[in-house]
């Protein structure tokens, strides 16, 4: 049976705790010679019950991941970080700043965010993943370490993969909202893109971050097909670049929940 072990760790690099969720497969504690490849997973919170998720609905990872061990596959194990659950959540997510957010969420009172990106990327690599790898029976190479998120998480999980692109060999990215800075992230992506990483994108045709924005749909849509169509523009072998677009989809844990074994079945 899985387990699911919660701690939390320090980030010093940016003087915070925080709350880290690690799924362990079915056969962990029964074979001790076995070792795992690691998912890391952004907003831990929402990754794998309802009582803990922002919204009240969660993506029950261990269901989609204890699936494929019943088939017969190997198991992964999953990190999951929470997420700065007191308002910064948008300043650890992006390393740029975003001056004009009321630009696109008028609803919200917050009127800009980020700029805490690489302090927080750093931490994920200099100080989360040696825990892990010490902690876990980890298969600790580039070709066993994933990355993935959604909305602003995916955002960051972008920017992490191509940053520290000799750690993570696949990236997945859920409903990314590249319209937080999507002309930096473009740019970073052109300037630090090698070949060899593997990326899942995908996108409802029916999302918004703010109701009162009418063109929010358009924009998340749009903005998905940039970001795939400049991986291929920059040599990204098709089958490497896994786009799905859900027709009818919400941005919502609901609907990543569906769409992750996709991603697990594609890693």
């Amino acid at each position: 049976m899985y387990r699911i072990e919660n701690f939390s760790v320090h980030i010093g690099e940016l003087g915070r705790d925080r709350m880290v969720r690690v799924y362990l497969p079915g056969d962990y504690d029964e074979k001790e010679d076995k070792r795992y490849a690691v998912l890391y997973m952004q907003d831990g919170h929402n990754l794998f019950y309802e009582e803990t998720a922002s919204f009240g609905e969660a993506w029950r990872i261990q269901d989609a991941v204890s699936a494929i061990e019943k088939e017969g596959r190997d198991g992964i194990i999953v990190v999951g970080v929470d997420c700065n659950l007191d308002g910064g959540r948008p300043d650890e997510y992006s390393p740029w700043v975003n001056e004009n957010l009321s630009e696109f969420i008028p609803s919200s009172s917050l009127k800009s965010g980020g700029g805490e990106g690489d302090l927080y990327v750093d931490f994920l690599v200099k100080t989360l993943k040696p825990l892990i790898d010490n902690k876990y029976r980890t298969l600790k190479d580039r070709s066993n370490t994933f990355i993935a998120g959604s909305s602003l998480g995916a955002f960051i999980s972008l920017y992490a993969g191509y940053k520290y692109k000799e750690i993570y060999s696949v990236v997945g990215a859920f409903s990314t909202a590249a319209w937080f800075k999507k002309d930096k992230l473009m740019e970073f992506i052109r300037e630090n893109f090698k070949k060899g990483t593997k990326v899942y994108l995908d996108i409802g045709t029916n999302e918004t971050s703010d109701r009162k924005n009418e063109n929010f749909n358009s924009i998340y849509l749009e903005d998905t097909k940039d970001i795939a169509n400049l991986l291929l523009e920059l040599g990204q072998d098709s089958e490497d670049l896994k786009l799905v677009i859900d027709e009818g989809a919400k941005h919502s844990e609901a609907a990543w929940r569906k769409r992750f074994p996709i991603f697990l079945e594609w890693i």
